[in-house]
């Protein structure tokens, strides 16, 4: 039997995962994790044989945790569970380890229990290096996810990463305003500022993100700065002294 530990920051991948996993045989949850910190002390404590950790976590990222877990005398072995495309993933791969790409899959699961079965010998050594491999792979080839997922009531709502218009801080939480309406999800701006891809999302305020592919217009406003008209927002978005000279960079205003 193999006792898993299944780590992620959004509930409804950890609710996914934990139901396909239940369907294999060889495996037995030990455990469930919301983060980074929260991960290292479970292992330490339940000493899982295998970890199934996500990448893009706000506190420390999943290869970051993974470089912790490998410092222990007997670490576990460690699948990715990650919304990267398929193209980065391959950047990330190594022999070593395993990758998991989201919407989960039963097949491919299962996949990577047999995987982990055939190198449950591997070196220590050799899986450090690894993740430090990775750690420098992900800072020059990072990939966003293509949807989010937001819980609403008895279900959830995929939105499309492109339909997203603009984002602003609504408290701790934020609005996503989208080609299709506006949605609530319980993120916060600078969470989600860093989630998003930086080649299409700009933090124009601190409390708005703007998806510069929809602009309409840009009006001038007072002491040199902005406000953005954006495909299927109501009200203008202002652009802050302090992020004028990224926009104007990006957009080519000379």
């Amino acid at each position: 039997m193999i006792n898993v530990l299944i780590v992620d920051d959004e509930k409804p991948a950890r609710d996914e995962l934990e139901f396909l996993l239940k369907n294999i045989p060889e495996v037995s949850i030990s455990g469930i994790a919301e983060g980074g910190y929260e991960t290292i002390a479970l292992v330490e404590h339940s000493k899982p044989d295998l970890v199934f950790l996500d990448i893009k976590m706000p506190e420390m990222n999943g290869f970051e945790v993974a470089e912790k877990l490998y410092q222990n005398d007997s670490p576990p072995g460690i699948i990715f569970t990650t919304a990267y495309d398929q193209f980065a993933i391959k950047a990330f791969e190594i022999n070593a380890l395993d990758y998991i790409l989201k919407p989960f899959s039963s097949e491919r699961l299962e996949k990577s229990i047999e995987r982990f079965l055939s190198q449950k010998q591997r070196e220590k050594d050799t899986d450090l290096s690894s993740i430090r491999t990775l750690l420098e792979n992900i800072k020059l080839q990072d990939s966003s996810p293509k949807h989010i997922t937001i819980p609403q009531g008895e279900h959830f709502k995929p939105i499309l990463i492109d339909d997203i218009t603009a984002i602003s801080a609504d408290g701790r939480d934020v609005s996503i305003k989208t080609v299709n309406g506006e949605y609530h999800y319980s993120k916060s701006i600078t969470l989600m500022d860093e989630l998003l891809d930086s080649e299409i999302f700009f933090r124009c305020h601190r409390g708005y993100i703007i998806n510069i592919n929809h602009i309409k217009k840009i009006d001038i406003w007072f002491n040199n700065t902005y406000q953005l008209e954006m495909a299927g927002v109501s009200e203008k978005i202002p652009v802050s002294r302090s992020y004028i000279s990224k926009f104007r960079e990006i957009m080519a205003i000379k």
